[in-house]
């Protein structure tokens, strides 16, 4: 079995997981965008009711993908580390 078989296999298993839990994880990533971007605005030195609802949804929208992003790179590593293909 090649290595591209393994994690296509890996990825169906996760799939696999019931509908409550991937609510929950969307929204412990959403939770988690807020505060980034809550954190990015105090260090800009910008308030929240300087922006639209429209553009914090984007910008709250954008960093849910870059902590999905993170989270997919970790899991991956992960997952190459129990493989034995990747060292720390």
């Amino acid at each position: 079995m090649s290595l591209k078989d393994k994690i296509i296999d890996a990825s169906d298993e996760l799939k696999k997981y019931p509908e409550w839990l991937s609510k929950k994880y969307l929204q412990k990533v959403r939770h988690k965008a807020i505060d980034k971007v809550k954190k990015e605005l105090s260090l800009r030195q910008k308030n929240i009711e300087d922006f639209s609802d429209d553009e914090l949804e984007a910008l709250i929208a954008d960093e849910e993908k870059e902590v999905m992003k993170s989270h997919k790179m970790g899991s991956m590593q992960a997952l190459l580390i129990l493989l034995g293909i990747y060292t720390i």
